[in-house]
């Protein structure tokens, strides 16, 4: 049966991680969710429906898989941003002529190719919509509705590493702390000296974790050099964050660079919920700890500080001597609680410079979808 796993209307709720990537391609342990997907038993997925913004640098990405296709056959379809498992998948298949709801949110359904035509020539998963003469039917699943949601899984997805992945021995003088989680390194790590890790904690291949660095309950992505104190937070993968400074509660994107120094609050004085500027709107995260949020290719100055709740988008450059402000849009070169845009050739001869400093360039479709956010940044 084809397999086709989508995006909805609700993708932008998980900027600025989603501003550069489909939901299913956000990291959510050592792999992402569509990988996850990929690992279950007798899963092939035929297809992917994404924002149309996303379709050049999702066909470069998942080669040999269709993108948004003109025309769908019979099969199930999978929200992208679901945590999920070979029996829920199975009770899908198992279920014709049905829609799987998680609250208020589709999140799966078994269509014939009939219904899937007139579902998408109303406006699909990307749509609030919901397929006509469907069966409705209620299936529990783990959905990241926001990044924190994602956070709230460390525990869960490093278990799920440990029981599929050989952690490979790290050298002396490295503590390892188990009581509380799993520590799984993955191949072609260097761990240096007088580093702590306390479980949970999975480093993914190729990274570096400096000398004296103090790691709690994080997922650190492919590719990444880390330093100084993190907690609680997931690196998508070849960021650096190569000096002392503090990291809590927090995602980052890929191709992040932070500054000597850099440090950002995850708790507010007054001990109340953190709120956060997300797609728009300023939303009640129900969490005390929430820290920063920073997009693909954004960077920061030596010494920068973040207060809690705070949303980077791409391509931002951060200079302040003080807090910044707590949204920023993408593509600012933000100096000292002031937004200007960013000179779009300069960045792209940065990014391209970063990118090569690890053996691999900007594609044409990655340009093409930065230069756009860029455009859309300029224009509002």
């Amino acid at each position: 049966m084809n397999v086709i796993v989508f995006e909805d209307h609700k993708a932008l709720n998980l900027e600025p991680i989603s501003l550069t990537r489909p939901v299913f391609d956000i990291r959510c342990g050592a792999k992402t969710f569509i990988e996850r997907v990929k690992k279950l038993d007798s899963i092939d997925i035929s297809a992917l429906v994404v924002r149309d913004e996303l379709v050049d640098v999702t066909r470069d990405n998942h080669p040999g898989t269709s993108v948004n296709p003109d025309r769908f056959n019979d099969g199930i379809w999978l929200n992208g941003s679901v945590l999920w498992s070979s029996g829920q998948i199975e009770e899908i298949r198992s279920t014709p002529g049905t829609g799987f709801f998680n609250d208020e949110d589709m999140i799966a359904l078994n269509l014939s190719s009939k219904t899937i035509d007139q579902w998408m020539s109303n406006g699909g998963p990307l749509s609030m919509k919901t397929p006509k003469g469907i069966i409705k039917k209620k299936l529990k699943v783990k959905k990241a509705n926001y990044l924190w949601d994602i956070l709230n899984w460390i525990p869960q997805a490093v278990q799920e590493i440990s029981e599929q992945i050989t952690s490979i021995p790290v050298g002396p003088n490295v503590a390892i702390d188990e009581s509380d989680g799993p520590v799984v390194i993955s191949e072609n790590v260097s761990i240096q000296p007088f580093v702590y890790l306390k479980g949970p904690v999975f480093i993914g291949s190729g990274s570096t974790i400096n000398a004296h660095s103090k790691i709690e309950k994080c997922i650190i992505g492919p590719g990444s050099k880390i330093a100084g104190e993190l907690h609680g937070t997931i690196f998508q993968g070849w960021s650096n964050k190569a000096h002392d400074g503090y990291l809590g509660d927090s995602f980052v994107g890929e191709w992040v660079n932070f500054g000597a120094g850099t440090t950002n609050s995850n708790l507010k004085n007054n001990y109340s919920p953190v709120s956060i500027m997300v797609n728009g709107q300023n939303v009640d995260s129900d969490s005390l700890f929430l820290g920063l949020f920073i997009g693909d290719h954004s960077k920061t100055a030596i010494g920068t500080q973040f207060n809690t709740g705070t949303n980077v988008g791409v391509g931002c450059n951060i200079i302040s001597h003080t807090f910044p402000n707590r949204d920023i849009p993408s593509f600012s070169f933000h100096y000292n609680g002031s937004n200007k845009n960013m000179d779009f050739d300069q960045f792209l001869d940065s990014a391209s410079k970063v990118k090569a400093r690890r053996d691999q360039s900007l594609t044409e479709s990655e340009i093409i979808l930065l230069r756009n956010i860029f455009l859309a940044r300029h224009n509002s």
